[in-house]
């Protein structure tokens, strides 16, 4: 996967602790702050100590290997939140237990991982470093925070690589705006901050009161660039755990703060549950709303777009032929082909316990009736499987149609790249008003552009032979394989629907209302349990974005029938 020089980039801890402040922009501000510091008792333990043990994980065989997992899970692809080392030392808003603490970072729905060479701090899954020679390294996320999933049963706790996270996003969001806000506001809090900063710097500092106010500056700076994403991404209904209104907020991110044009905002109100990536590499068509083709170039457009969605940077100027931008386009050829290699994790029998033979042998027969249409089967035994989703319209599958029309029907202003081509050398030229997709798409065609020797190699190490295929024109949400969607729950794209179970009923007798978060899996279902439990959001089907109605496919089997159907569906 990662090559030699990126692998020892992670072994080098010792190395990279010394140049952690070396290079970022801060450094000359913190000159002078030994005055304070050293009237700070700060426990060096505190600071790179690793954290608590995370406890036994299960692995089920999905095609990985642990060292692909990890190297998977710790690679940058470019996301940029904060500096590195502050992440490091900040504490909590409210107390003076650091904001990484696992019983914080894990009420947030991270996934808590032990450190190794590959996450020398003990980051929580997809929490990663990001390092850059001439600004220094920053904390970002990557695939991993959003598409690596874990279930409990019977207390013992299994990893779903690729799988469906449970993480708050917004709540991460908050919690870290405010436990910045908190830092400044508060002096003690500051000077235990500086001095956990100092602890890893591992040098003195000579006193200066600039050094204060320059540090806090840029700190400032930084605070109001997130408080005005959030402001930028408000919604009315939250999106709790497990969501994400990805698209919403790529369009945001582009149109908005690159152009610097706020009358373009638009709320990201359309949440979808982070889809499995197990065979995502093998389809002709990605995401929810089948919109992108899945053979090369797209997979790389789409992984760059990612990167920007999650924090990363572009730098966006009318007279430029392409565009600087933080995106780690090497990494997502590898990112690109560990995905390739994934796949579905099997029903864990050895701790949830066997399978009904005779239901799984009544289930397949409707399944073959009633869903095979358009789930169609899958042999992960072959490495290059071309696979073919089906494209339902929206009018026809009934599902809650938001997430597809905001897709299709948001407009935006182009402001300084009206006149400028779509493709920045080729394709038609802007007119005063765009789709949000047309401007991201450009955005991301100049980041691109701006690195063409590492846009090349990357296309020539992910080009795979997937299936051609065209998106709908019509507002549609796809139907893939449904191999191992017993670790993805709720269900539906808008995670509107708790268990398989739930699936099978009519719409009117599904829950209205359940809590998400609890990653414990109910055995009978098929979810996970969805009562009110520390840590969890409720989910309200009332509210705008939320309804769960649609899919009533097969509802019209008897119990005895939905059983079995379940059954065998657990065995896919």
């Amino acid at each position: 996967m990662q090559n030699d020089k990126h692998s020892k980039h992670f072994k080098s801890t010792h190395k990279y602790r010394r140049q952690r402040m070396r290079n970022w922009l801060l450094y000359p501000a913190l000159v002078g702050f030994a005055g304070v510091a050293s009237v700070l008792a700060v426990n060096p333990a505190a600071v790179t100590a690793p954290l608590s043990n995370a406890g036994q994980t299960h692995y089920l065989d999905q095609g990985w290997d642990h060292q692909t997992r990890q190297q998977l899970s710790f690679t940058s692809f470019g996301s940029r939140l904060i500096p590195y080392d502050w992440f490091l030392a900040l504490e909590q808003a409210q107390t003076a237990q650091l904001f990484r603490d696992p019983a914080h970072m894990s009420a947030l729905g991270f996934i808590i991982a032990e450190p190794d060479e590959y996450n020398p701090d003990g980051l929580p899954v997809g929490v990663v470093r990001d390092k850059d020679k001439q600004h220094g390294d920053y904390v970002g996320l990557t695939c991993a925070a959003c598409h690596t999933g874990q279930v409990s049963i019977n207390g013992q706790r299994i990893r779903i690589d690729g799988g469906q996270a449970l993480i708050d996003f917004t709540g991460f969001e908050i919690a870290l705006v405010a436990a910045l806000e908190a830092t400044l506001a508060d002096t003690e809090k500051f000077s235990r901050f500086y001095a956990r900063l100092s602890q890893l710097q591992s040098n003195s500092l000579p006193t200066t009161s600039l050094a204060t106010q320059s540090l806090q500056v840029l700190m400032q700076t930084r605070l109001q660039q997130l408080q005005q994403r959030l402001h930028n991404n408000k919604t009315d209904v939250p999106y709790g755990h497990g969501r994400l209104d990805a698209f919403g907020q790529i369009f945001n991110a582009i149109a908005v703060e690159a152009l610097n044009m706020p009358v373009n905002i638009h709320s990201p109100n359309a949440p979808t549950s982070y889809p499995v990536m197990w065979d995502a590499s093998h389809l002709d068509l990605v995401q929810w709303n089948g919109s992108a083709p899945n053979k090369e170039p797209g997979p790389l457009f789409q992984n760059a777009i990612t990167a920007l969605a999650v924090y990363g940077t572009i730098d966006i100027k009318k007279e430029d032929l392409s565009y600087r931008s933080s995106i780690r386009i090497n990494h997502l050829a590898d990112l690109q082909n560990g995905f390739y290699q994934l796949t579905a994790p099997q029903w864990p029998q050895q701790f949830a316990g066997a399978l009904d033979e005779k239901k799984v042998a009544a289930g397949k027969a409707l399944y073959q009736q009633h869903c095979v249409d358009c789930h169609t089967y899958v042999n992960p035994a072959d490495k290059k499987r071309k696979l073919r989703v089906v494209l339902t319209p929206v009018a026809e599958v009934g599902t809650d149609p938001l997430m597809a029309h905001n897709f299709s029907q948001r407009k935006v202003q182009t402001g300084i790249l009206e006149g400028e081509r779509s493709l920045l050398l080729v394709g038609k030229k802007f007119t005063a008003q765009a789709s949000s997709l047309d401007l991201v798409t450009h955005a991301a065609f100049g980041a691109l552009l701006n690195q063409p020797w590492q846009s090349f190699k990357a296309v020539v190490r992910e080009y795979k032979t997937n299936l051609p295929a065209t998106p709908s024109t019509i507002d549609s949400y796809k139907a893939r394989p449904i191999n191992g969607i017993w670790a993805s729950a709720p269900y539906l794209h808008n995670g509107s629907v708790p268990s398989i179970y739930d699936l099978l009923l009519p719409a009117k007798q599904r829950p209205q209302t359940f809590y998400v978060g609890n990653i414990e899996l109910d055995l009978q279902k098929v979810g996970h349990l969805t009562s009110a439990a520390p840590n969890t959001s409720l989910f309200d089907t009332r509210l705008p974005g939320n309804s769960n109605s649609g899919h009533e496919y097969g509802t019209e089997l008897n119990d005895e029938q939905r059983w079995a159907l379940v059954e065998y569906i657990k065995s896919l």
